[in-house]
């Protein structure tokens, strides 16, 4: 008897808990506001904030410009092996798409109306697109907290598989990878979890490892997870880093000052207006190379709901990025539970693709020989 895939039909999009998300982010809102401010531990406000309905297209933009490298890194990687993981997949394999909702069609640089959202070709078509070739039967399943995005790219994708006699169908969840990780507990057939664009080690080593762990120990021996990540460190790179993120900075204001307008929204009254704050960056080498945008006090802000002042001159970050080289990666999954089995490298980069899977009795090494530069561990 085949495996069961309790998955969405062809097309659908359900409703997983997304619709109960925006609770739990005004907590988390809360709790960053109400945490003890310590110079050499800065508070991060929520990341959903940035990535609602608004914030998405805004993202999708930056995310294709010719400087940010790291997506036309990916779609290369897929182009040229994307054959490579359709062949490591058994067929009914179920595709977990970790974020879905931060891989976006390539757009020009303006701002998009509703219905130029999602013109052109999406990242992950173009490694469905080897499994459609391959003919290799898939179901994918984009884990995303923005319902509109979900059924355009739901939508998208059905008109590039709308044949019956089509490999791969395609479906969405909508919900927090918390959300994600109960649903998918249902699926029984092998799963492919997909982490692109650096969505899960893009953290300070230990909550990168956390996150990783989170979806490792939910693995079954017949799944696979595909991680990408970019392993642009400093002092070489610094450079093509830094014009990843400064290459657009118009684009980054209104995405941060749309991200202002969500915290406002679910605090009720305007805690972050644009004058009151200075948007800042740097990079980082120690303990791993990051770049960083935060956010500075101009004057004292009060909060209040909260009955809490911001002094001047807190700082909050907001969106960072963290690098990993191939070997921090590696060591990243052998303590999460995984063995890595295949690696590409985009041509003229340092962004790779990761395939692992579970250890298992045959995956031994001692870790004491295995020192990461700049990482404790």
């Amino acid at each position: 008897m085949s495996p069961k895939n309790d998955a969405p039909p062809h097309g659908v999009v359900v409703d997983i808990g997304g619709s109960n998300m925006y609770d739990g982010i005004g907590k988390r809102l809360q709790e960053a506001l109400t945490a003890p401010y310590s110079p050499t531990s800065k508070p991060t406000l929520p990341d959903e904030l940035l990535y609602d309905d608004v914030g998405l297209p805004i993202w999708n933009q930056i995310i294709f410009t010719p400087e940010f490298y790291q997506t036309h890194d990916e779609i290369a990687l897929f182009d040229k092996y994307g054959a490579d993981v359709a062949a490591r997949c058994q067929a009914g394999v179920t595709i977990i798409d970790l974020g879905a909702g931060l891989v976006r069609p390539l757009l020009p640089r303006t701002l998009p109306t509703l219905n130029e959202w999602w013109l052109d070709t999406r990242k992950v078509g173009h490694l469905l697109a080897a499994f459609e070739k391959d003919k290799v039967p898939a179901k994918y399943l984009a884990l995303d907290i923005s319902r509109s995005s979900l059924n355009h790219n739901v939508k998208y994708l059905v008109e590039q598989h709308p044949s019956p006699e089509s490999s791969v169908t395609c479906a969405g969840i909508w919900g927090t990878f918390g959300d994600g990780m109960s649903y998918v507990q249902k699926i029984s057939t092998p799963r492919l979890f997909l982490s692109l664009g650096s969505v899960l080690c893009n953290d300070p080593w230990p909550e990168a490892l956390a996150h990783l762990k989170f979806w490792a120990d939910a693995m079954r021996p017949d799944d696979l997870l595909l991680i990408g990540m970019d392993g642009h460190t400093l002092p070489n790179n610094k450079e093509k880093i830094w014009n990843a993120y400064h290459s657009c900075d118009d684009f980054y204001h209104k995405f941060f000052l749309n991200g202002f307008k969500h915290a406002n929204r679910l605090a009720g009254e305007e805690w972050f207006r644009e004058e009151d704050w200075e948007l800042l960056a740097q990079l980082e080498d120690e303990p791993t190379t990051r770049h960083r945008f935060f956010f500075r006090a101009k004057k004292d802000v009060k909060l209040k709901k909260m009955g809490r002042i911001i002094q001047k001159g807190e700082e909050f970050d907001w969106f960072d990025s963290h690098k990993y080289g191939e070997d921090n990666v590696r060591l990243m999954c052998y303590k999460a539970g995984l063995s890595v089995i295949d690696v590409w490298q985009a041509p003229g980069s340092e962004f790779r693709q990761y395939l692992a899977r579970r250890k298992d009795s045959k995956d031994q090494r001692d870790d004491a020989d295995s020192a990461v530069s700049g990482v404790s561990y």
